[in-house]
């Protein structure tokens, strides 16, 4: 006996059948992939409404707000914790950094003013 059963001629047919359906259903459409949509920041949707109409005033201004964006982000912003840091934690000046007032006691000097700190008045009739 030679060649293929019937039962075997059609189960290769539906095999043949299946694959073909399965090779057609893998190509996508012009529609495909269909992407859900993007949420933007109310700054970005601003911006991108506001270039749709490309004029040369719309680029410059855009440019400009893209470039003072930059400047705050990277230069000011790190340019005032550098200078924060410095005059906070890293002064030599006497008094920079107060972690506890010094105590003063009678006769001392205020190196600030240059103040002497007068002695106390001593009360003896009255009760503390």
């Amino acid at each position: 006996m030679s060649g293929y059963t019937p039962d075997e001629k059609l189960r290769l047919q539906q095999v043949r059948e299946l694959r073909r359906r399965w090779l057609k259903d893998q190509e996508l459409s012009p529609r495909e992939p269909v992407q859900p949509p993007q949420r933007q920041w109310p700054l970005e949707a601003f911006w991108n409404q506001f270039l749709q109409h490309p004029t040369p005033w719309r680029n410059a201004l855009h440019k400009v707000y893209r470039h003072s964006v930059l400047a705050f982000t990277h230069v000011l912003i790190p340019a005032w914790i550098i200078h924060y840091y410095l005059k906070y934690h890293v002064s030599e000046k006497p008094y920079a950094i107060v972690e506890t007032k010094p105590k003063l006691f009678p006769g001392d000097t205020i190196l600030e003013t240059g103040e002497v700190i007068p002695p106390i008045k001593d009360f003896p009739d009255e009760h503390h």
